[in-house]
């Protein structure tokens, strides 16, 4: 039987001949760049791992030790006074704290002293400027130790000395406070809350009446 044999041009044999290498050639290519891709797909498979969480920033520290200088402050102004006349020092209490920056949201607009009428004792304050310390706020309620009378237990008539007796108040012993800025730059709101409450009706806040004689002689230190 006779074998029949295709007999190709020899033009079309070498154009075949070409086509092969480069078709390997691009193929070799191919396979060099897709082990070169990054591969991004990884998390398809289930074998990422999270993306590992970078550093806290300097601004972000600074914030937070800005916040606890801010509770060290205010706890400091307040036991200054009241370590000077033998009463117990107080804490600060995140839930005081949350208490009343929650009421000094609702007053940045108007920035009105309206007491919240809570469940704690409270001193507000309001300064024009845009930026009061801790100690500059409790100092201006200590201020008012001048108009109080603890024989009498009473303030000077047309003075104000409530502030002063809820921050030395004996059984007041922890406390939690909030400073906000009024909203258009109309200076700054500052609350603090106490617990238990103090500046309860026909009480003292030395408690111990015998002592009246000896508190009134002590100065209070600078803040």
């Amino acid at each position: 039987m006779a074998t029949t044999r295709i007999l190709f041009p020899q033009s079309l044999a070498a154009a075949l001949i070409i086509f092969s290498l480069l078709f390997m050639a691009a193929s070799a290519q191919a396979i060099s760049q897709q082990n070169h891709k990054p591969r991004n797909n990884i998390q398809k498979n289930g074998n990422a791992t999270g993306k590992p969480r970078r550093p806290p920033t300097t601004a972000e520290l600074a914030k937070k030790i800005k916040s606890a200088s801010f509770v060290k402050e205010f706890v400091s102004a307040h036991n200054e006074a009241r370590v000077n006349i033998g009463h117990t020092p107080m804490a600060w209490n995140y839930t005081l704290a949350y208490f009343a920056k929650q009421w000094a949201k609702k007053r940045v607009n108007d920035c009105k002293l309206i007491h919240s009428y809570g469940p704690y004792g409270e001193n507000l304050f309001w300064g024009g400027k845009t930026h009061w310390n801790p100690s500059e706020v409790v100092k201006f309620w200590l201020d008012e130790k001048t108009y109080y009378d603890p024989k009498s237990n009473t303030c000077v008539t047309g003075q104000m000395c409530g502030h002063y007796t809820q921050v030395v108040w004996k059984d007041s012993v922890r406390v939690g406070c909030a400073r906000l800025n009024c909203y258009n730059g109309k200076g700054m709101y500052v609350i603090c809350s106490y617990d238990p409450p103090g500046n309860y009706i026909n009480e003292h806040p030395f408690g111990d009446l015998a002592n009246i004689d000896n508190v009134s002689k002590i100065a209070l230190p600078p803040l």
